[in-house]
């Protein structure tokens, strides 16, 4: 059992952002705060942790919980995290953390185990269960994310970008996770189209979900959650066919339809390379 807390490299330290902030969303097992317009995902899933992450174990999440209403006051000063509520102020100390690499782009994989990953995803038939209707316009979009060759401009994103953002149902739409997951897999392979796609979605107008964005933000740094990372490493350590297919089958297993269409990102960005 894990009793240690972890924080994704990416957002740490969380002071950086500020000193003040508040409760943002409130969930069974998670809740966001909300700190000069970062979000910070506090939670206590085990196995799980988001680029912008902090896992607590659950003993602690149980101690803090009763705090944490939206809207409510947070404090980080002197290594502590501080909730103000109408009952009181339950404070998390994060002086000894550890610190986890979520960053993708030092990976190094070779071509015949990215061939494999590749192979694996498309026996799963992903565009038949991702959250969005499989229409002439997405098959349009998903065919041109395929072969999409050449430096293509930050202009030329946005027609894809706009159709993408935001779409689809829940707190990650899939529209989204299918872009965060695509991007994973340029930065993974160190292709200049990763560079050009973080510019576009920076300067294009994000219009989903808080959560959404905050995914989409971390991509853009090259930051991926714990699940997508682990496959990557398992991928670079050249590990056999069943741990390859346990490490997609946690994440397929995210969400609604968040994980098949990660997955399904994964498989577009991948054609992409195996097309070049």
């Amino acid at each position: 059992m894990m009793t240690k807390i972890r924080i994704s490299e990416g957002i740490f330290p969380i002071d950086r952002f500020g000193k003040m902030g508040k409760v943002h969303s409130v969930f069974q097992h998670s809740f966001n705060i909300k700190v000069s317009g970062q979000l910070i995902n506090i939670s206590s899933y085990p196995d799980y942790l988001s680029g912008f992450g902090i896992y607590i174990p659950d003993f602690l999440f149980q101690e803090v919980y009763p705090y944490i209403q939206q809207g409510n006051i947070v404090k980080i000063v002197n290594e502590e995290l501080s909730v103000y509520s109408l009952t009181g102020v339950r404070s998390i100390s994060l002086s000894e953390v550890e610190v986890v690499s979520l960053n993708i782009t030092c990976f190094t994989i070779q071509q015949t185990q990215l061939s494999q990953l590749t192979k694996m995803l498309e026996a799963c038939h992903l565009e038949k269960t991702i959250g969005l209707e499989y229409d002439s316009k997405a098959m349009e979009v998903f065919g041109w994310l395929r072969h999409a060759e050449g430096m293509c401009s930050s202009a030329d994103w946005q027609e894809v970008l706009t159709y993408l953002i935001g779409r689809g149902k829940g707190l990650t739409p899939s529209g989204d996770d299918i872009l965060t997951a695509y991007l994973s897999i340029l930065y993974l392979v160190g292709d200049p189209q990763a560079e050009v796609l973080a510019s576009a979605l920076t300067n294009h107008e994000l219009s989903t979900t808080d959560i959404s964005n905050a995914y989409i933000i971390s991509s853009i740094h090259g930051y991926v959650n714990s699940l997508v990372y682990q496959l990557f490493l398992d991928l670079q350590n050249q590990e056999s066919i069943e741990v390859l297919e346990s490490a997609v089958e946690r994440i397929r297993e995210i969400g609604h339809s968040s994980g098949t269409d990660l997955c399904f990102g994964l498989l577009l960005g991948l054609q992409k390379i195996n097309n070049r």
